[in-house]
């Protein structure tokens, strides 16, 4: 009881912090979110033991049949032109919610305003501010906009967030972005071989001519060596075969100053109902092994609008001597 609590103190925190500044009533600040939960159903790769030292040395799997938890809170208000907005993320570990004496706990994931300025209305000149989602790579973050269970291996080429200025401008079929931010390579300036007087800088451009195909390009270099600068294209587009059936498609490439990665993702969507395959690849100079992954997912949208499961296979080949392996994770995804 102690921890739901501590974490219905951090939201009741949370709106105070808005009501000062005049975002408490309700017909002013939305408030939204989402939560998830998720078992391991099998997972190979951790058959050969884990870190508990209850268990048998190699026999140990403290994955299979283990579930997790993790929520979003989101606040936010619009006056004028300028739009204020707050994601909170709480991740749960064993029966508990996580505090600051476990993995995991709250954290911020956006923090940031987005200004639309009144001489760029034409053009929807943005000026964004603060801690905010990159707009460069294909695969999201959060549950309910994810395809699958977890993300590809590009994923973690690419940051999830950005702290720093981003004016963005463009029509429905052209837009594009200029990002200044700290360096994303180095979430801790302080710390040992942090680079706090280091920045980066990064461009995006996505045209969209029609439904069926679009190209996005997104550039960010980094103090950090020796992925000085990460190039990132996807080539996607959405086909809709019948009213009841789409078919959306994405090839991404990208390349930083040692890897290189390569993915493929193929989702169909019929009502509620979705099948995601998605292949990726990734390559690093002077390094034999060039692992992949394959991952089978469906979803289903339950009764609700606000629910919905999802089944994913994945198969992880290392590309070394040790042979493939695999896991199986059924999630469900709650929106509020």
């Amino acid at each position: 009881m102690k921890k739901s609590m501590s974490v219905l103190s951090y939201v009741v925190a949370g709106a105070m912090v808005f009501g000062s500044a005049g975002l408490s009533h309700a017909d002013d600040l939305k408030v939204s979110g989402f939560a998830q939960t998720q078992v391991a159903l099998s997972d190979e790769a951790s058959d050969k033991g884990c870190a508990n030292p209850a268990g048998t040395a190699g026999t140990t799997n403290c994955s299979e049949l283990q579930f997790g938890a993790s929520a979003e809170v989101d606040f936010e208000r619009t006056q004028g032109p300028v739009t204020v907005r707050v994601d909170l993320d709480f991740n749960g570990t064993g029966n508990n919610i996580a505090t600051a004496a476990t993995p995991g706990g709250l954290q911020i994931e956006q923090a940031k305003f987005d200004w639309a300025i009144p001489a760029g209305t034409d053009l929807g000149l943005t000026l964004s501010a603060g801690i905010f989602n990159s707009p460069i790579g294909f695969e999201s973050q959060d549950a309910p906009d994810k395809l699958q269970v977890t993300n590809g291996q590009l994923f973690g080429m690419l940051p999830s967030n950005l702290a720093g200025v981003q004016l963005s401008a463009g029509t429905n079929m052209v837009n594009g972005s200029l990002i200044f931010a700290n360096d994303w390579n180095s979430p801790d300036p302080t710390a040992a071989g942090g680079h706090g007087e280091e920045n980066s800088f990064g461009a995006t451009l996505a045209i969209t001519p029609m439904p069926e195909v679009g190209l996005a390009v997104g550039w960010l270099d980094s103090g950090e060596l020796p992925t000085e600068a990460t190039l990132d294209v996807v080539l996607s587009g959405t086909i809709m075969p019948s009213q009841d059936l789409s078919l959306l498609y994405a090839l991404e490439y990208i390349a930083d100053e040692v890897n290189t990665g390569m993915g493929a993702t193929l989702h169909a969507t019929h009502g509620k109902h979705g099948l995601t395959v998605r292949y990726d690849k990734v390559e690093t100079d002077n390094v034999a092994a060039e692992p992949t992954t394959l991952t089978v997912a469906v979803s289903c949208g339950m009764t609700s609008d606000n629910l919905k499961a999802v089944l994913e296979w994945k198969q992880t080949d290392p590309d070394t001597v040790a042979s493939s392996t695999d896991a199986i994770l059924l999630q469900f995804v709650m929106l509020f």
